[in-house]
């Protein structure tokens, strides 16, 4: 799928950045304002940011007993904080489906389009070392786009906050399963 080019005229300052724990470690004192949607608190407290919020809940679609799944109170939670705040970090464990769902409905709260967010996020994410199976003979690697999998009940709760009608996120989702650019 190809995008085009965003018309969206938002400062891109308040574009979120979406990257994974550990890549988040490293550099959240690079940005005024960190947010960890998933991991406990016990995982990121050496993170010692001074403007870092923490919304806990597990990487499912759907209620399953022993896992905590994404409300609507969490995701408002999570959008509200997040509205207006320039520099912004947004992780998650693996930064492919929590963080990229959150930082996706921040970026619409701030005047994002939500296809144009989509499409800006996306091309942001970071591109990583894919190796082969290490069972294969070649074990060759090449550079990949990680994958950009938002969550489907978060997605459903922002449509329902921003009051977007005929799963309007789930879809522009669908449409963009990117597998190159």
């Amino acid at each position: 799928m190809t995008t085009s080019t965003p018309t969206t005229s938002v400062s891109s300052d308040l574009l979120p950045t979406v990257r994974n724990l550990d890549e988040a470690r490293h550099i959240c004192h690079q940005f005024t304002s960190v947010l960890t949607v998933g991991p406990r608190r016990s995982e990121v407290s050496d993170f010692a940011h001074p403007d870092h919020k923490i919304v806990t809940f597990d990487d499912i679609s759907m209620p399953y007993d022993g896992y905590e799944a994404p409300t609507f109170e969490h995701v408002k939670d999570i959008v509200e904080w997040g509205r207006g705040r320039s520099n912004l970090l947004v992780h998650c464990h693996a930064g492919m489906s929590r963080s990229t769902s959150s930082a996706w409905g921040i970026a619409i709260a701030n005047g994002f389009d939500p296809q144009d967010a989509y499409d800006l996020l996306y091309r942001n994410h970071p591109v990583v070392q894919h190796r082969t199976s290490p069972f294969r003979s070649d074990r060759t690697s090449s550079l990949v786009k990680r994958a950009f999998i938002p969550n489907e009940l978060v997605l459903t709760h922002l449509e329902q906050l921003f009051g977007l009608r005929g799963g309007l996120l789930r879809r522009i989702a669908a449409a963009g399963a990117y597998t190159d650019d």
